[in-house]
């Protein structure tokens, strides 16, 4: 029977990074992964297929607004067929490069199901048993269904099923309005497909700020969009809701059904562990380890946000631990979540309202994109950086920008709440002139009570 220092279960952002980290700092390593390739939903069915057709998108969207720049686009037209095949070359390409990974990193992969039968060993299909002194679980997630409604791989569909599709459907409806459901309405109806979407809170992207749901609402304009919408049925082609009392339907070529995502603990044998999961999750402490010494959990599996890059780091949380190096440091709140819709959403730390159900006392400001040069120039007509600091302090407790460029200005935003810097201390950093980026510098100065461009 083989033996580990590490066996890491799953092999998705959370898992292939821990197997890595934990190879370079010595321990001997295995990684399970039951899927034929290495990556997980991220690489395989999430992240990378679904960013790969924004790309796409984005690039249809500046076509269309190619005469503002001086340049005629007589006509094109969107290949579906080198669409798909470029999305598939893309995942190939990545998912081959962790295998690569693996391999230069001598890393022991075994493909199948892990399985618990005690402490200290967990089997392979059932059938090869490995020994193991350390083990993390990051097997991931599965998307959720609601009670009444069922993904059937046909006429309804998840996130996974929508993006197996070989041609577009000629009409969209997406049940959930988070930031999966945004994001393929953005890609879809970008496509020149009617979308629909029902989103049963009374905003787009719930427990987002709500200053960038309001934007992005009014941004989707292409997006027939009903929130406060209370979805009822589903059959024989039409979708039927309730909003306001009043009941509706809506015709679906193919209905995306995004409703969340659950846990994957499927065959795990948690239970010759002697770990109860909490409504699907793995309890966990802050360095990541379960009720069982030396078992760690991290990723979709335990109930952090579902984030590829959080699982990541809270792979390298776990590796720390159990080589004996200290790790304290809050991953989550600082922690950045962007949303690839169109226009671009990210943010990390607190909204006002967290800040006051945390007890702080907290003020915002809002500076428009539109008093950017850069974004004057690269055509951006909307957006906003938001700010969120603690009254007295100026202390950064949030920062939330809508428009382009924000997934790649939150790392900034990101360091100023990890660090408790103040709105001022912010303020003094020099940008490069021009950028997008001089907005978040405004933003900073707004809120220090210094305004120089607005």
């Amino acid at each position: 029977m083989s033996s580990y220092d590490l066996i890491v279960i799953g092999a998705g952002p959370g898992g292939y990074v821990s197997a890595i980290y934990g190879t370079k700092h010595g321990l001997k390593t295995a990684l399970i992964e039951k899927d034929e390739r290495l990556g997980g939903t991220c690489l395989n069915v999430g992240c990378i297929p679904t960013k790969t057709l924004i790309e796409t998108a984005v690039l249809m969207e500046k076509i269309r607004h190619a005469k503002d720049f001086g340049v005629t686009v007589p006509e094109f037209q969107l290949d579906t067929g080198k669409l798909f095949k470029r999305k598939d070359r893309v995942v190939n390409r990545l998912t081959k490069g962790i295998a690569f990974l693996m391999k230069e990193n001598g890393i022991d992969v075994f493909h199948g199901t892990g399985t618990f039968t005690d402490r200290e060993t967990v089997t392979v299909n059932g059938e090869t048993p490995l020994k193991f002194k350390n083990c993390i679980i990051a097997t991931g997630s599965v998307s959720a269904n609601l009670p009444h409604i069922q993904a059937d791989g046909e006429w309804i569909l998840n996130s996974t099923g929508l993006l197996a599709l070989d041609k577009l459907p000629e009409s969209l409806v997406v049940i959930g309005g988070g930031v999966i459901g945004v994001e393929f309405a953005s890609v879809f109806s970008t496509f020149g497909i009617s979308v629909t979407v029902l989103e049963m809170m009374d905003q787009l992207i719930p427990g987002m700020d709500r200053d960038l749901a309001e934007e992005l609402h009014k941004a989707l304009k292409k997006v027939k969009v009903h929130v406060g919408a209370k979805v009822t049925g589903a059959a024989g082609g039409v979708v039927t809701f309730e909003k306001d009392g009043e009941s509706h339907e809506v015709s679906a070529g193919k209905v995306l059904l995004s409703v969340g995502r659950k846990p994957n603990t499927d065959g795990l044998n948690l239970d010759a562990l002697g770990i109860q999961t909490d409504r699907g999750h793995i309890p966990v402490n802050e360095n990541q380890e379960t009720t069982v010494p030396h078992v760690y959990a991290v990723g979709d599996v335990i109930d952090t946000p579902k984030l590829a890059h959080l699982a990541s780091r809270e792979g390298l949380k776990a590796i720390h631990h159990i080589l004996g190096i200290r790790d304290e440091e809050d991953i989550v709140t600082p922690c950045p979540a962007v949303v690839y819709s169109y226009p671009e959403i990210a943010s990390v730390g607190l909204t006002v309202e967290l800040a006051e159900k945390r007890g702080l006392e907290s003020e915002s400001v809002l500076f428009p994109l539109t008093a950017n040069s850069k974004a004057y120039v690269e055509g951006i007509k909307a957006g906003f950086v938001k700010v969120v600091s603690e009254t007295g302090t100026g202390r950064v407790l949030g920062v939330h920008i809508i428009g382009g460029k924000a997934s790649e200005m939150i790392g900034e935003a990101t360091l100023a709440v990890r660090e408790g810097r103040s709105v001022e201390e912010m303020g003094r950093m020099v940008h490069p002139h021009p950028t997008v980026s001089e907005s978040l510098m405004e933003a900073f100065h707004m809120a220090a009570g210094i305004s120089i461009h607005i």
